[in-house]
């Protein structure tokens, strides 16, 4: 091998053993392109930390799941089991409490400024037998439309007639025979009926003439007249009852008592409130009573309080059976009153029980309103047949 060859084989080997040595340390410090290819991992990792994370949770062990909760069924259950514990507290308040008592007295004037419904019932005789005397008719069902004339031309109640309507089965005991806690059931029914929440009614005791023989047409009798200058005396005892057919208390109860001149012969006959019998003296005697009557009536409607029934629930809204004849205006606030039916006795009046809630009126119409209330009618109880009530 010439000198030449051998320069050429040196020159190799070392290019060679440089290039093992060089590959043999980068292979000892990790070599670069497999450093960056982790910094490139790790870049990774850190720009998208979702991924980061869910790599490690993988590697732990899994967390434990919270229990399963229907909540269906626990909506239900929580709102049902609330809205009977409300129920429940309303019950044992009313247990516990006394019944809600319509106030007889002025407490202010703002339901004395009401038109309040008043029915005006039949009125009964006692003794019939003493009618045919001047022929007086059906004094009772005169007796009747002349207080609802009377009551109309105050023009401060709404009044309705019903003089068909008697109210008593027992005339003896009358106006006085109650139900427990001075209650008259009869009259309840008339008021929901005719929607009307007092009741006027009462019994004509006394229709009696002194002397009555002194008015016979024959000529002893004229002679004896003329002798003894008689004058008979016709005497008018009639016993009024006013009540309050939604709650059953007897408002007021009072004998009213008159007499004067008949001077009507015997064998004529005079309609009880005819022109020719309001022109005697008798006749301006009875009307001088009924004026009182009114009178007495209307002092005492004026102070009661005015129980609406509620005809209607949805909701918050409710319909209510009064308009604008009775004269309330929007804005009027009444009170809502649950009302109590027996089962046993379904046409005796209920008892009634203050719910704490006030209604707004806001809509009027000729014989109805519409009201609002800030609680639904389903949570305190309250449906078609309980009261609104305004003082």
């Amino acid at each position: 091998m010439t000198p030449k060859n051998r320069n050429g084989q040196r020159i190799i080997f070392m290019l060679a053993a440089l290039f093992f040595l060089d590959a043999t340390a980068h292979a000892g410090a990790g070599g670069f392109n497999e450093t960056d290819d982790r910094d490139w991992r790790v870049q990774i990792s850190e720009s998208e930390p979702g991924v980061a994370t869910t790599a490690a949770s993988e590697s732990e062990p899994d967390a434990p799941e919270p229990p399963s909760v229907n909540l269906i069924i626990s909506k239900d259950v929580g709102g049902r089991q609330a809205e009977l514990d409300q129920f429940a507290a309303i019950i044992r308040a009313e247990r516990d409490g006394a019944p809600f008592e319509v106030s007889r007295h002025c407490v202010n004037q703002q339901a004395s400024r009401i038109r309040k419904k008043v029915v005006v019932a039949g009125f009964n005789v006692e003794n019939p037998g003493q009618t045919v005397f001047g022929g007086l008719g059906a004094v009772g069902y005169g007796t009747s439309k002349w207080l609802y004339r009377n009551l109309l031309n105050t023009g401060e109640v709404l009044p309705l007639s019903a003089p068909g309507r008697q109210m008593f089965a027992s005339l003896k005991a009358g106006p006085t025979r109650e139900a427990a806690g001075n209650r008259l059931d009869q009259y309840s029914a008339v008021s929901r009926q005719m929607g009307a929440q007092f009741v006027v009614s009462g019994i004509i005791r006394n229709l009696s003439v002194n002397r009555a023989e002194s008015r016979d047409s024959s000529y002893a009798s004229s002679i004896r007249r003329s002798l003894a200058s008689t004058d008979p005396v016709r005497e008018f005892v009639v016993d009024v009852v006013l009540h309050d057919g939604y709650t059953g208390q007897v408002v007021t109860e009072q004998r009213y008592t008159t007499s004067g001149g008949w001077d009507i012969p015997r064998t004529e006959k005079v309609r009880f409130d005819s022109p020719e019998f309001n022109k005697s003296d008798y006749g301006v005697a009875v009307a001088e009573v009924f004026d009182d009557i009114t009178d007495d009536l209307m002092r005492t409607i004026d102070c009661q309080a005015l129980l609406v029934p509620i005809i209607e629930v949805t909701g918050k809204d409710l319909l209510l059976d009064i308009g604008t004849r009775s004269g309330l205006l929007p804005g009027n606030k009444l009170r809502v009153v649950r009302a109590e039916f027996s089962l046993q006795r379904p046409d005796a009046p209920p008892k009634l029980w203050d719910t704490g809630v006030d209604l707004h009126l806001h809509q009027l119409s000729l014989d109805t309103s519409r009201a609002w209330m800030p609680a639904e009618g389903s949570t305190i109880n309250i449906r078609e047949g309980d009261y609104a009530v305004i003082y």
